[in-house]
């Protein structure tokens, strides 16, 4: 906490006055950056198809991962955190997403979505792009874009349910 105040540029007792503990801190400083990456890859979500809107929230997810931003480098700092695992930040995080939660629940109730739960279909379709995002991001690999493309068309055609019978 004191080096948190010395960045503030306030004494270690002024933070206390906001917030009971260093957890509660970091569960409000979680907050904060799930907001900001929910308002970023959210927006406009609900225009165009069930497909174009899919493949814009997965792009809007890959370009915010690879950038090196103060929120997308303390999320991923928060996201290992296990007082940060809670019913609360679930719930948080359930309410900011709620709208990719809907696009899974619309495809699924027009048939096209594999009956899975909403959050077996996005770690099956969007976690790829956080995890491809990461690597460019840490310098270990490079991708065109016409590779990324192709990357989320494969990770739309994961969760598709398919037309024909396969055999």
């Amino acid at each position: 906490m004191q080096q948190v105040a010395n960045e503030a540029g306030v004494a270690a007792g002024t933070i206390y006055r906001y917030f009971k503990d260093k957890n509660e801190l970091i569960l409000e400083l979680r907050k904060d950056v799930l907001a900001q990456v929910a308002a970023h890859i959210l927006e406009d979500h609900h225009l165009g198809t069930l497909e174009e809107r899919f493949k814009r929230i997965w792009m809007k997810m890959h370009n915010f991962g690879k950038q090196p931003s103060p929120a997308n480098l303390s999320y991923e700092q928060y996201a290992h955190l296990p007082e940060t695992n809670t019913d609360e930040i679930r719930n948080t995080e359930f309410k900011l997403f709620a709208p990719l939660q809907q696009l899974f629940e619309e495809g699924k109730a027009e048939g096209l979505l594999q009956p899975l739960h909403s959050r077996a279909l996005y770690a099956l379709s969007m976690e790829p792009a956080m995890t491809l995002a990461r690597s460019i991001r840490r310098g270990l690999v490079h991708y065109e874009a016409h590779e990324i493309k192709l990357a989320c068309d494969l990770c739309w055609k994961t969760i598709l349910l398919p037309t024909q019978p396969t055999h």
